[in-house]
């Protein structure tokens, strides 16, 4: 399934750069990512094989109804996302897939002309809520990510006799 973007999605200020530019400033994972990545997973999670595709495609899109589903579009999205999460070069992350479509839901699909024409589009009946925030959970910060580090600066200790480096 394909989501339609039009000519307006791909001006500066408009469409797809507004989500991008939220992509970048909320980004859970690891490692940040650039403006032109963002681009190219919205598209891949919109449906098409890249932003260049996507472009190609602007001009020929009608104005009638579509036939999309938003909950197929927010699934494609979490295959993108889980996808570069794990990429090759990326740090191991383990990703909480509740907290992951719960992202999703955030992000500002509405900018998009479609949705702006067409808001019923973006009903959902079924919306994953974050738990409130647990200032005594062993994940720390990462409670509410969608991507938790295999490695690096955070452990859950379940071990008694630890000492304060985290070490046995």
């Amino acid at each position: 399934m394909i989501l339609p973007l039009f000519p307006a999605d791909l001006e500066r200020h408009r469409g797809m750069k507004k989500v991008a530019r939220f992509l970048i400033k909320t980004w859970p994972g690891s490692k940040p990512i650039m403006h032109t990545h963002a681009l190219e997973l919205l598209a891949k999670g919109l449906g098409y094989r890249s932003y260049s595709h996507a472009s190609q495609l602007a001009l020929s899109w009608t104005d009638a109804r579509p036939d999309i589903d938003i909950n197929l579009i927010e699934w494609s999205l979490s295959h993108v996302l889980s996808d570069e999460f794990q990429a090759p070069g990326n740090p191991r992350v383990s990703i909480n897939l509740g907290n992951l479509f719960a992202y999703i839901q955030t992000i500002p699909l509405h900018h998009l002309t479609v949705f702006k024409r067409f808001p019923e589009l973006l009903e959902r009946r079924h919306s994953f809520q974050l738990p409130p925030h647990d200032a005594e959970s062993p994940f720390g910060k990462y409670q509410q990510s969608a991507v938790i580090p295999l490695a690096g600066d955070w452990q859950t200790h379940d071990n008694d006799d630890s000492d304060e480096s985290g070490q046995p």
